[in-house]
């Protein structure tokens, strides 16, 4: 999502918007939603294969990587990409808990060292052996300034030394506590490569040129650019249970969603994640294949920018809130795949203290859709006439379905939305490029907290602790409580304080959470194996790809 050091940084409402929805092009038949009811639902995986394929094709609808060097993969389509070749010391699992991965142990003699002793055995795909120095040379990269990291800032704030103390060993010194730091060496903020091949590619590490070369159990084999890559069996990789079925791996970057359903429906395509919504009952019902809906911690919301406007004024925020028939949106734009929702931390982020954090969640007052209420507001505030332009990506129906309903109720209420629709790429240089941001109040997202199973990544983004506050948002409630957060080992302590800043988040809105989406995948009926879930980010998720 991001690139660059420099960027890393209620009345009875009405029910027009809900109409208005139904009768747009492309509105989904009433029974959608009841076809969702039906998918298997809340998982981390899919059934393993069990026979081995020649090839299997799998689209990533976010298109093509702008690179694979892991300390810029920070959107889907580099990180799908890197999950199957590339790791770290720590692996996400399917079901988002954490295990040791090159690292066979993992000790803690006090708060503040972590000590990793490295695998044996394990070789790139070059052949070469794993070092020590090559795990200092990766995770040091993100601390290089020059280098600019998307992960750099806030996840390697309190590292203080990453040192090789011995040939298979290597120890990692924090200025302060850090409880987060080891989950997100199961992300690519911990992908390790091999530091000769890396020095050796130079700018075009990466690249299609320059490829990759790290240790995971499918290597790297051709990238076309404007097509595909290509990645091939790993027959030498070190962990026996994830040498994969599949002899060749073809990602393609179709993102326009017609033809992602029918390239899915006939087979050109053998599986996809994010599958398009308006697909959702046509894949539902088919006899060809099987649509899944995993363990998230996804969110739509809508993210005000820096720009000087009305998303700085809370009764804007506000009103913007009352707007938006959650409901409506979950049901029919999400076709029952996604939960109306004012916080951006859904379950799938409790990864410590779920019950502390499901009560938290059942305090949280349910969203309110009352367009009379909002008017009152604009009024009350002199807001009338306000106009607000949001960015949102093109190619993407629930984004513009979102926009359409939104659109429809603010006229109602007095306040205009001025809908930018522009490519995927353009978009996400919103994320890169404060300029690129800067005619707009706002931008319609989808994102995911990192994809790790802790809600401070999604939070810690509307704070200052952050390269990726938008916003420019500072409230030092809920600055605090992630500032604690970062510092705070205890399970139950850390979950009370961030509970603390999630409450401050639902009250000032420093983004306006619309639902909190699950994780949606389709494979065709010739394999299985896939996961699930939202670790899919991270983890091999074609490793266990195989036949029924």
């Amino acid at each position: 999502m991001k690139r660059s050091r420099a960027a890393r940084l209620a009345v009875a409402g009405l029910v027009v918007p809900t109409l208005f929805l139904v009768g747009c092009t492309g509105a989904p038949r009433p029974d959608a939603d009841a076809a969702s009811a039906e998918l298997p639902r809340g998982l981390a995986s899919t059934p393993p294969g069990t026979g081995e394929v020649d090839s299997v094709t799998w689209n990533i609808q976010t298109g093509e990587p702008a690179s694979l060097d892991w300390i810029y993969a920070y959107d889907d389509s580099s990180n799908l990409t890197l999950a199957n070749m590339c790791e770290g010391l720590v692996r996400q699992n399917e079901d988002l808990s954490l295990s040791p991965a090159l690292a066979e142990q993992i000790d803690h003699p006090d708060e503040l060292t972590t000590v990793f002793t490295l695998r044996d055995g394990v070789t790139f795909w070059d052949g070469t052996p794993l070092t020590a120095a090559d795990v200092v040379f990766s995770l040091e990269r993100h601390r290089d300034a020059d280098a600019g990291s998307y992960w750099g800032v806030p996840f390697y704030d309190s590292v203080d030394s990453i040192t090789a103390t011995a040939e298979n060993e290597v120890t990692v010194r924090f200025s302060q506590p850090d409880s987060l730091f080891e989950r997100m060496l199961g992300t690519a903020a911990g992908i390790i490569g091999s530091k000769a091949f890396v020095e050796s590619q130079g700018a075009a590490y990466g690249t299609a040129q320059g490829g990759v070369m790290c240790t995971g159990p499918f290597a790297f084999g051709e990238w076309r650019s404007g097509s595909s890559i290509t990645m091939t069996k790993n027959e030498q990789y070190w962990d026996p249970e994830l040498v994969p079925l599949v002899q060749e791996l073809t990602l393609t970057f179709v993102a326009d969603e017609n033809t992602i359903t029918n390239s899915l429906v006939s087979g050109d395509i053998d599986g996809a994640y994010a599958t398009p919504l308006s697909a959702t009952e046509t894949l539902a019902s088919s006899e060809n294949g099987t649509l899944s809906l995993g363990t998230s911690t996804d969110w739509m919301a809508i993210r005000p920018t820096e720009k000087e406007g009305p998303m700085q004024e809370l009764a804007v925020r506000q009103a913007l809130s009352l707007l938006l028939d959650r409901e409506a949106i979950a049901k029919t734009v999400f076709r029952g795949t996604a939960t109306p929702s004012l916080t951006p931390i859904q379950p799938g982020a409790w990864g410590y203290a779920a019950d502390t954090w499901q009560a938290a969640y059942d305090e949280i007052p349910a969203p309110v859709f009352d367009v009379a209420a909002a008017k009152q507001l604009v009024d009350d505030n002199g807001l009338a006439g306000t106009s607000i332009s949001i960015a949102i990506p093109a190619d993407s129906e629930a984004e513009a379905k979102t926009a359409e309903i939104l659109t429809s109720a603010a006229k109602q209420a007095g306040l205009e939305i001025d809908i930018t629709t522009m490519p995927q790429t353009s978009f996400t240089e919103l994320y890169f490029d404060a300029a690129a941001r800067a005619d707009y109040d706002a931008f319609l997202v989808q994102e995911y907290g990192a994809g790790v199973s802790d809600p401070i990544v999604s939070m810690s983004e509307f704070t200052p602790l952050s390269a990726y506050n938008y916003g420019a948002y500072d409230d030092p409630v809920l600055t605090d409580s992630v500032r604690q957060g970062f510092a705070t080992t205890d399970d139950e302590a850390r979950a009370a304080t961030l509970i603390e800043g999630q409450a401050r988040m639902v009250d000032d809105l420093p983004l306006i959470t619309v639902v909190n989406p699950e994780h949606r995948v389709y494979m065709n009926d010739r394999i299985t194996g896939a996961t699930a879930s939202r670790a899919a980010l991270y983890y091999p998720w074609a490793a266990k790809i195989g036949t029924p």
